[in-house]
């Protein structure tokens, strides 16, 4: 009795200082002959792309992707985002960029209307989007249902955007400095509120609950944001490839880290980071999406995967 009893209590504490995983991971689809160095899934739509050119798939079976049409740019693409599933926004640097779509794949497919959006980065909240340009702000645009354009305000403060994303009221994004938030409850006149300028070298973000968690080169930094005057860093983890992208589900924590593969970790407490799992993608992983029970993964010239983790 008393052997049960202490084998019970070797079991728990195991268990308490290393986290378990009750998810399985499996390869369900993977798609070649498009090199996708990033990618993004809205609805039932999967985008990836290169440096030039976009290919839009359907996720309708996520077993057999089925690509519905793709695009040429003629200047690099930065970013892209897909409104009313039919309006595709496509940054570039260049304000003339020529964004064509390939006549080349032989079948019926999706058709989108494009747009060229001078920017290096942006992100939408409903019918909002915001563009930044790393010399002069943010633009914020009322898009309607997509084919309208209209300018709210530039917020010209904090330049020099890296990543941002919307969850209004606020708006949070890394710039050459660190962590600023911006209040956009005013959309005509957006006021930045929080500052922390402590961080070097961020590149990604993602928000879950009060915690922005931020990646910069190989560190993992997450900082607490409930008092939005007076942000607290909370914790840093550190791994040993540079962190390509993050995303978050479920208090879980995707990381991209290329040749290291996929991280999954267990961030319901932020002051202790548990891993949980690792996908080994055999080729490096340079940005991922999630979509309900899936992990879609870029993998450059190797094309794109699919993972079902439940």
């Amino acid at each position: 009795m008393k052997k049960t009893v202490v084998l019970i209590g070797l079991i728990l504490l195991i268990l308490s200082i290393f986290a378990v995983d009750n998810r399985f991971i499996n390869v369900i689809a993977r798609i070649r002959g498009v090199e996708a160095n990033r990618i993004r899934v809205i609805d039932q739509n999967v985008m990836v792309n290169n440096l030039n050119q976009i290919w839009f798939y359907s996720l309708f079976n996520a077993w057999s992707p089925r690509m519905e049409t793709s695009y040429l740019s003629v200047n690099t693409i930065e970013d892209l985002d897909l409104i009313g599933n039919r309006h595709l926004y496509i940054c570039s640097r260049e304000p003339t960029n020529t964004v064509i779509e390939i006549d080349s794949l032989n079948q019926y497919g999706k058709i989108l209307f494009p747009y060229t959006i001078t920017g290096d980065k942006i992100t939408r909240e409903g019918s909002m989007l915001y563009v930044a340009d790393r010399f002069k702000g943010i633009d914020i645009l009322d898009i309607g249902s997509g084919g309208n354009r209209e300018l709210k305000s530039t917020f010209s403060e904090k330049w020099g955007i890296l990543d941002f994303i919307a969850q209004y009221p606020n708006l949070y994004a890394l710039n050459d400095f660190g962590l600023v938030t911006v209040d956009i409850s005013e959309l005509q006149f957006p006021i930045s509120i929080g500052t922390n300028y402590e961080i070097i070298n961020a590149t990604r973000l993602v928000k879950n609950g009060d915690i922005v968690w931020i990646g910069a080169q190989k560190l993992l930094i997450a900082i607490n944001i409930r008092d939005l005057n007076n942000p607290v860093l909370v914790n840093q983890y550190r791994f040993p490839y540079d962190i390509q992208d993050i995303e978050v589900k479920d208090n879980r924590l995707f990381v991209a880290l290329g040749i290291g593969g996929i991280r999954i970790l267990d961030i319901r407490n932020p002051s202790r980071i548990d891993e949980l799992n690792w996908i080994n993608t055999g080729t490096p992983a340079l940005d991922l999406a999630l979509k309900d029970d899936f992990v879609l993964v870029a993998l450059g010239r190797e094309g794109w995967i699919i993972y079902e983790y439940r």
